[in-house]
């Protein structure tokens, strides 16, 4: 229920105190349109943002500062139309430095499948930018969404998230971690880009770290829009903490003491997400529980994985990567039932997830991961056993991702599609239970694919860009891997779901260049997969945007 804006702050503050704050009558407030204000970027300094919907309500998000730093009521609105003159609710809350002076409303009491205008503001003064948000349909026959992963600000421009923000027509948009990157300046930077150097200069250890990296983010004009025209669903991944990260540390936090205590950090990396991302959820010790789960009316459930911070023990070897299988452990290491990436609540959660989503009647389940799901085997045939790719990836904690894959293959849960991040490369993948014996999968065929697995490129952050093997490096990965459909290892971008009953289509959109401000982009691979089969089948035409889009949030 919205609570009116004089009622909750005569009830706060007192009569005398909310009538100096509210500086105008209720006739005024209500007779006066809050788009009329003028913008005021000096108190909303990191633009709005929306998050986390559902088919009756969903998270506003904004930072405003006060003047003397003191707490401030902050007013919202929500209206049907972009200009805000066709008001649906208004109500009030607190800014205050106790949150980095980061607000969240949950608006309830929306309708479905809707799209609706917002914004903050201050009575008399001024107002935030315009944003521009959906609520999920209890009704659909298509939906659109585009998923990303992977934005370092110091190597690139956002130009994938400026062509997200253009796609009027998207119902959601996605992301399956590395939102933000905990390096110092100058470390996994690049050296051409020095105006894009990380801020605070030193890595981002300590609240008011993460704190100052998200607020650097928050300032990149890309983002920002893309906040503004889309509702955004978010997971983690490891450099909203610090790279490899697990329960008990991460490669990069120091086991000497110089970087406090990885309890520490994690609570601080949890902390700082919550508050600076419209997700709804509720600050954990040390760490936040992020998985949870959408219903896009009977089309799909879209289940949101933390294969990172929840229960992750540490990974095997020092996961050097897929062409040096020495440093990614031995087998003992891989299948132990003692080492975990969802633990056992998540586990099962997860479960209950895709039967309850079978259950239902939706048509498909789509799962945001953050590392590959996929077995995997690394170029190196002169091994024996063959090594897998990466420590980090779930072939790293086989004991639970061999429960979730026979869940899914022996309970019928059909048309299961993980799309994953954190590996700043494009990859597609038919997932059987042994994708490596011709007697159980044919990849020819798809014969007993049970899944399948989009991995999307970064937005920035490097893969083999400018090196040797970049070429070479699909065609080495493919040899071993019978089941891989598409691997790229240079390109920036994001990947677009299109989904309708009958159907799921990826694309693959690169921008055409992300060294400076550009958001032109090319669709590169397209993949279908139908309602009755696991099997990724090429396609050469993109899907057609929905039409009549809503209009943008205007600038």
């Amino acid at each position: 229920m919205s609570v009116g804006r004089r009622d909750f702050i005569v009830g706060t503050l007192g009569t005398a105190a909310a009538a100096q704050l509210l500086g105008c009558s209720d006739d005024e407030a209500s007779n006066s349109s809050v788009g009329e204000l003028a913008l005021d970027t000096a108190r909303f300094t990191h633009g709005v943002a929306s998050g986390d919907p559902l088919a009756d309500k969903v998270i506003l998000w904004t930072r405003a500062v006060s003047a003397d730093g003191q707490p401030a009521m902050i007013e919202w609105v929500i209206a049907k139309d972009p200009a805000l003159s066709d008001e649906l609710q208004r109500g009030v809350t607190q800014s205050s430095a106790t949150s980095d002076f980061t607000v969240k409303v949950d608006v309830a009491g929306l309708a479905a499948g809707t799209t609706y205008y917002y914004a903050f503001f201050v009575s008399g003064a001024g107002r935030s930018p315009i944003g521009r948000t959906r609520t999920l349909p209890t009704s659909a026959a298509r939906a659109r969404l585009a998923f990303t992963s992977c934005a370092n600000f110091q190597n690139g421009y956002f130009n994938a998230y400026r062509a997200i923000a253009n796609r009027l027509d998207l119902d959601v948009w996605v992301h399956v971690g590395d939102y933000i990157y905990e390096y110092a300046a100058g470390t996994y930077a690049d050296p051409m880009l020095p105006a894009r150097a990380h801020l605070p200069a030193k890595e981002a250890v300590t609240l008011a770290d993460y704190r100052g990296r998200y607020a650097q983010y928050r300032t990149d004009p890309d983002l920002l829009e893309v906040h503004r025209q889309h509702p955004l669903i978010i997971v983690w991944d490891d450099h909203e903490f610090a790279n490899n990260a697990n329960t008990d540390g991460a490669e990069n936090h120091s086991i000497d003491g110089s970087e406090g205590s990885w309890v520490d950090r994690k609570r601080a990396g949890s902390q700082a997400f919550l508050e600076w991302l419209p997700i709804r959820a509720a600050a954990g010790d040390p760490v936040a529980k992020i998985y949870r789960s959408f219903p896009f009316a009977d089309l799909f459930d879209l289940i949101m994985l933390d294969t990172r911070m929840w229960a992750r023990t540490p990974q095997a070897g020092n996961d050097m990567g897929a062409f040096d299988g020495t440093n990614v452990g031995e087998p003992a290491d891989w299948t132990n039932p003692a080492r975990h990436i969802v633990g056992d609540e998540q586990e099962g959660w997860i479960e209950q997830q895709l039967g309850a989503s079978k259950t239902r009647g939706a048509k498909w389940r789509l799962i945001g991961n953050q590392v590959m799901f996929t077995q995997g085997r690394a170029p190196l045939d002169q091994r024996d056993p063959a090594y897998i790719l990466f420590s980090d990836f779930w072939d790293g904690y086989q004991y639970d991702r061999d429960r979730v894959l026979n869940y899914i293959a022996n309970n019928g849960v059909q048309n299961t599609v993980f799309l994953t991040g954190d590996i700043h490369s494009s990859w597609a993948l038919e997932i059987s239970k042994n994708p490596f014996d011709p007697n159980v999968y044919d990849p020819a065929t798809g014969k007993n694919a049970v899944a399948v697995e989009l991995v999307g490129p970064s937005v920035t952050s490097q893969a083999l860009e400018g090196n040797p093997l970049a070429t070479a490096a699909p065609g080495l990965i493919a040899r071993p891997n019978p089941h891989l459909k598409y691997a790229e290892f240079t390109k920036k971008g994001y990947v677009l779901i299109d989904v309708d009953a009958t159907r799921l289509q990826a694309e693959w959109w690169y921008v055409n260049d992300f060294k400076t401000p550009n958001a032109a982009e090319t669709a590169a691979k397209i993949f279908t997969v139908a309602s009755t089969s696991a099997r990724l089948i090429e396609a050469t035409v993109v899907s057609a945007a929905a039409p009549n889009p809503p209009a943008a949030a205007p600038a």
